[in-house]
């Protein structure tokens, strides 16, 4: 007895230890390099929900988490499992700890255990100089090339990210994009497709892509750090295997390439020399201003323009302003800029111009301040003056005419003046008084009277219908009637014909009989569902069979028929059916 129970003892607690809860967790990889990819897995042997994840901001997500679950029976016993899987990316050398993640059973909190993860500068994988990634990552690599590496604060730099392969690749994803901290930044647009070249490197042939072009000013002096470009590149990797026809079969082997962190050593501005007025403005520029008349009369119009072109920082200059005398009457300047990056960087022009109107006589001095700007290629600053302009006005000090004479100006100036400079008539001279008015003729009372008619006849039939004093479908079918009697007295060598089409009508109209409908089974149903009287039922049955006969043989129809009787008794079978 004592056996018994202990055998009974035993398996109990067998039976509740495998009834147990399991939540665990693994990675596929516990040691990795930088920007190598790896799969998380939590995994619980029951049916769970609130699935809570650890704090995974260590690593880039890639996707997930992607749940699945199994069922497995051995021996009359269920199992059923449910995995999270993730699949996450390294980002930095160093040790890393992933914390424990939650699940609730049968509403009860369980949690998983913590997975260590080491971060290596390269994956172990790839220490054998001879293994396919070693090989891949000395064949593809990427590098970004700046034009210059210590530039003065404000002058560009041309950077480009290129990818070097000598052997195939496929479309690389980006995984992290460089910040420009400290720099204003403006991107080439590359069309769609990358320019591929090909350059020798150390004694061996690489295709060049450039991936991305750009152009930077640097903000401020000192040490500025551009950020590392990453990618996933996948290369086509050949193997030892072949097809069915022979040829090599390959594999595609994902790396990830790099092209570091560049510091670029950003130069104050000189102070020696330094204008007292320089606006920030750092290239090689031209600088001109024009008068496009020096004599004009009053009221006339003369246009005063100011132009800076050049390669630089184009986007960031002011341009200086002239000192127009109160006398003159000036409108808003309009400005105007072209600029495209080209190979050099930034290129193009700025312009301003400014439209000009003496109302009094006399001579008026137009000035404008210099423009300064540092070339780095001479390494030194360069003012340019312009002289002065002279506009000379004739004409009447007071002219009574406020007549205005625009020259030299575009389209849009002149809706400008049109729209801000006004005629004021001083005379009714011109004015006529229009005795022939619209409003109270003949045509406009009888157009009023016809509105109120029609308004009138509608609000009576409105209410004919509402009170059922008028019955549309009684019409419609007198007109259904009407309809099919025209055309049995229409003249026709086929009156039996003319008999059809006229009962195809006449059922159309009234019960929406179909074309395709038309047969003598299908219309005997419908009139009996329509409890239409049987005699009059089997009357319209006699008719169309009466014409199906004459149609399809020379023989006349049952009875002996007439033709004129058989128009006559389908007009009567009409009018007994519009009392249905």
């Amino acid at each position: 007895m004592k056996k018994r129970l202990l055998y009974l003892v035993l398996l109990l607690q067998t039976s509740l230890l495998l009834a147990q809860v399991s939540f665990t967790a693994f990675a596929s990889k516990n040691k990795l390099g930088v920007n190598e990819r790896f799969s998380l897995t939590f995994s619980v042997n029951g049916s769970g929900d609130r699935f809570t994840a650890p704090d995974l901001s260590s690593f880039s997500i890639l996707s997930g988490p992607s749940t699945s679950s199994s069922t497995t029976i051995i021996n009359g016993k269920v199992t059923r499992e449910n995995t999270y899987t993730y699949y996450l990316r390294t980002k930095k050398i160093g040790v890393y700890t992933i914390g424990s993640a939650s699940i609730f059973v049968k509403g009860r909190q369980y949690r998983s255990g913590n997975v260590s993860i080491q971060v290596l500068k390269t994956s172990p994988q790839s220490n054998s100089i001879f293994s396919p990634e070693a090989n891949a990552r000395e064949n593809v690599f990427l590098n970004l090339e700046l034009s210059n590496s210590n530039p003065y604060v404000g002058e560009q730099v041309v950077a480009k990210y290129k990818l070097y392969f000598s052997q195939e690749v496929r479309s690389p994803d980006l995984l992290k994009e460089p910040t420009y901290t400290g720099f204003w930044h403006e991107d080439y647009d590359l069309g769609e497709n990358y320019p591929i070249q090909q350059v020798q490197r150390n004694g061996k042939t690489f295709k060049v892509a450039t991936l991305k072009k750009l152009v930077l000013i640097p903000q401020r002096s000192g040490e500025l750090t551009l950020d590392a470009m990453d990618l996933d590149v996948p290369v086509v990797i050949p193997t030892n295997q072949r097809d069915f026809f022979g040829r090599i079969q390959s594999r595609i082997l994902n790396i990830v390439c790099s092209s570091d962190a560049k510091v670029l050593s950003v130069k104050s501005l000189p102070l020696k020399g330094k204008p007292a007025n320089f606006s920030g403005a750092v290239g090689d520029f031209e600088f001109t201003t024009r008068l496009d008349r020096d004599s004009i009369k009053t009221n006339e119009s003369a246009t005063l323009s100011m132009r800076v072109s050049g390669t630089g920082n184009l986007r960031m200059i002011d341009l200086p302003s002239f000192k127009i005398p109160n006398d003159l009457e000036a409108y808003e300047p309009k400005f105007k800029e072209t600029i495209n990056l080209n190979k050099a960087g930034l290129s193009g022009f700025k312009r301003v111009e400014h439209l000009l109107i003496p109302r009094n006589r006399g001579d008026y001095k137009v000035s404008v301040g210099s423009f300064n700007y540092f070339n780095p290629k001479l390494k030194k600053y360069i003012s340019v003056d312009k002289p002065s302009y002279v506009l000379n006005v004739e004409g009447e000090e007071n002219p009574p005419s406020t007549s205005l004479m625009v020259n030299n100006i575009t389209k849009e100036d002149v809706s400008f003046i049109g729209k801000d400079i006004l005629y004021i008539k001083t005379s009714l001279g011109h004015l006529q008084d229009s005795k022939e008015l619209f409003y109270g003729s003949f045509v406009f009372q009888a157009f009023l009277f016809f509105i109120i008619f029609v308004l009138f006849t509608a609000l009576v039939l409105a209410y004919l219908l509402r009170k059922s004093m008028i019955d549309l479908k009684k019409w419609r079918r007198g007109g259904a009637m009407k309809q099919a009697f025209s055309i049995l007295d229409s003249v026709s060598d086929e009156p039996f014909n003319i008999i059809q089409q006229s009962l195809q009508l006449y059922l159309r109209k009234k019960w929406g009989l179909d074309r395709s409908q038309f047969d003598k089974e299908i219309i005997e149903e419908l009139l009996i569902s329509k409890n239409i009287d049987a005699a009059l039922v089997n009357e319209v049955v006699s008719i169309l069979e009466s014409c199906e006969i004459a149609r399809f043989t020379q023989v006349n129809p049952k009875e002996g028929i007439q033709k004129s009787s058989l128009l006559n008794k389908t007009k009567k079978v009409i009018e007994r059916l519009e009392n249905y």
